[in-house]
């Protein structure tokens, strides 16, 4: 099984910026891959949260997915804005790329094939 949680931390913490490294680690096996968004550009979300969301939906996820990722991400960090994360946990930014990535991981979205 790939471990998209490491894969994503290790992409943020080589330079990509959240979104980037999220939607490239989960990106793997995703065949509707485009551009990742843009952090902030929706509601000012979280880059990670917005790539694993747009994972979600590229990969034939419903809505009730995506609410579900959004649950448990807030569940954890109590947040999806980039500008009230960065306040909850000091911009701990390599935790929300791993948590996202993770949460998508754990939901069954990912169709792994090593």
């Amino acid at each position: 099984m790939i471990d998209y949680e490491t894969i994503a931390r290790n992409n943020h913490r080589g330079g990509m910026n959240c979104s980037a490294a999220v939607y490239d680690a989960l990106g793997l096996n995703n065949p509707n891959m485009t551009d990742p968004p843009f952090p902030r550009s929706i509601e000012g979300k979280c880059g990670a949260v917005l790539a694993a969301e747009q994972t979600i939906r590229e990969m034939g996820g419903t809505e009730a997915d995506v609410e579900e990722f959004e649950r448990r991400f807030k569940e954890k960090y109590k947040h999806l804005k980039c500008v009230q994360l960065m306040g909850f946990l000091n911009g701990k930014c390599n935790d929300f790329v791993g948590e996202a990535a993770a949460i998508v991981a754990d939901m069954g979205i990912m169709k792994d094939e090593e």
